[in-house]
């Protein structure tokens, strides 16, 4: 990441970076499992169905889609910040 900064900026820096890390990756989960939720809401709203599983189902189905789709990205993306984290907070250390 960054080569001459002072050993706090490096480690603010490594923490920055994990949280838009984070922030991406549960995004990346949550924006498609919220418009199924709302779609269903929607759909159980206009025919009056009251079934937990209606609602539960599909949420699920997304989450397994979507960990099917981009989980290797994520996982690549995870491991890339992990190796180039760990060593600027090692060279930080040091």
């Amino acid at each position: 990441m960054t080569g001459d900064m002072p050993d706090d900026r490096v480690l603010e820096e490594v923490a920055r970076a994990a949280v838009l890390l984070f922030a991406q990756d549960a995004a990346l989960f949550l924006v498609p499992t919220l418009v199924v939720a709302v779609v269903v809401g929607l759909i159980q709203t206009i025919f009056s169905v009251n079934e937990n599983s209606l609602s539960f189902l599909p949420k699920l189905a997304t989450l397994v889609a979507v960990l099917g789709i981009a989980g290797g990205a994520v996982m690549q993306g995870l491991g890339d910040f992990m190796t180039g984290g760990l060593l600027d907070i090692v060279g930080a250390i040091r």
